[in-house]
């Protein structure tokens, strides 16, 4: 089988998923109970995070995730440099999520839940005790198919950096239309690198942070959302409390805060954290996780439904389908790397994924406009849900390529 003409496309992206640091809140206490075959139980609420067990073995770590709270909430696992170990997302109020993390070296590592999937988390340590071990190995393809896609994140963390300081120096010379109408443009090379940035949790927010992560401005709201604010200033129309809406404390505190010499503040930090990530990812001892790996294109993928069919993560400027177009083309590159081992083992399920990139691809296409694409306001109800049905879908047959991928 040829692979879609698609998945040849020059602009992709990576796959770690992290967890936006800021001040830790108050942990939750832990109390004995066990999950099932030796898993660990994880309770999350609107406002807990407990673990049956605050001890674990070095080797595989199990989690099972239980969600009794209201909001959608995600899991995460830190190793000891602070980079992601591994998470499990969107876990739906009533519903369970797995995780499984290989854990080689003892010591104290962090867990954390994030109800509503905004703010700093909930953390806890877990200790692992036992003697340091060897990782296991990932299959040799799998290993040469990481080293090939690491050379193209870092390729786009180039890009995104020289993308950047221009889009920086529009903002700060007051070439405020150049700025604007770059937005989307810009954001797209982020969204290509996102999950790689994301296993940064100290870098992240300060580049992509949401009003929401700012616990009402108890956080200092930075990177390219406070800038996309400035350029687009909330209007009395877009301020409530639906979905994609800018809240009343959001509008604001843009009234007082957005103005020319902050946003230059804002603007430099920017360029410069993104400049950090150009440095770290760029390390020969960077690393990313097999499973993160393996489990990327989902994930990308699965970043759309959480974040980008409300419409609430570019609420400001309404370049949303940028990010959706660029989310497609990172799930697309992953898909492409390990499209000989998904079709050596189920080439029915390779055939299906390649059509519903397409069936996505045409969707978001047909929603262009000129160089760039509708504003995301402007598109129906119908059209959204459509959107999301196709996403919804993909999701789906995504979930099943880790497994063929490993063999397992």
């Amino acid at each position: 089988m040829v692979i879609s003409s698609t998945f040849s496309r020059g602009l992709r992206t990576a796959t770690i998923v992290g967890l936006a640091a800021a001040t830790p809140i108050a942990l939750a206490a832990c109390e004995a109970k066990s999950g099932s075959e030796g898993a660990i139980t994880v309770t999350s609420t609107d406002d807990g995070c407990t673990l049956s067990t605050s001890e674990a073995q070095t080797g595989q770590v199990n989690f099972e995730v239980k969600n009794s709270g209201a909001k959608v909430t995600e899991f995460y696992i830190y190793a000891q440099n602070n980079r992601v170990l591994g998470e499990v997302e969107n876990i739906g109020p009533g519903l369970t999520g797995k995780l499984g993390v290989e854990i080689v070296e003892p010591g104290t590592y962090t867990v954390a839940c994030k109800p509503g999937m905004v703010g700093s988390g909930i953390r806890q340590d877990l200790k692992v005790t036992g003697e340091k071990k060897t990782k296991s190995e990932a299959p040799a393809d799998v290993e040469a198919a990481k080293a090939r896609y690491l050379e193209y994140v870092r390729g786009q963390v180039d890009a995104l950096v020289a993308q950047t300081a221009t889009f920086v120096d529009a903002v700060k010379s007051g070439d405020l239309d150049t700025a604007r109408n770059t937005f989307g443009q810009v954001r797209t090379s982020w969204e290509r690198v996102e999950p790689v940035a994301e296993s940064f949790p100290d870098l992240d927010p300060l580049i992509d942070m949401r009003w929401d992560d700012t616990e009402d401005g108890k956080v200092e709201f930075t990177g390219f959302h406070r800038i996309e604010r400035f350029l687009f200033p909330p209007q009395a129309s877009q301020i409530g409390e639906a979905e994609g809406q800018i809240s009343p404390a959001d509008a604001a505190d843009a009234k007082v805060k957005d103005t020319k010499d902050q946003i230059a503040k804002i603007a430099d930090g920017l360029l410069a954290n993104v400049k950090v990530l150009q440095t770290e990812i760029n390390k020969s001892d960077f690393v990313f996780e097999t499973q993160s790996f393996v489990k990327g294109p989902q994930a990308l993928v699965d970043e759309i439904a959480a974040t980008k069919v409300g419409g609430e993560e570019d609420r400001y400027s309404h370049t949303d389908l940028w990010d959706f177009a660029a989310n497609i083309d990172g799930a697309e590159t992953l898909i492409a790397e390990m499209q000989p081992m998904i079709s050596k083992s189920s080439p029915e399920l390779m055939d299906k994924i390649t059509q519903q990139f397409e069936a996505i691809r045409s969707a978001i296409n047909a929603l262009r406009e000129g160089d760039g694409y509708r504003s995301y306001d402007k598109v129906d109800a119908a059209t959204r849900r459509d959107l999301s049905d196709k996403i919804d879908a993909l999701s789906a047959s995504l979930s099943q390529v880790p497994g063929i991928v490993l063999q397992k």
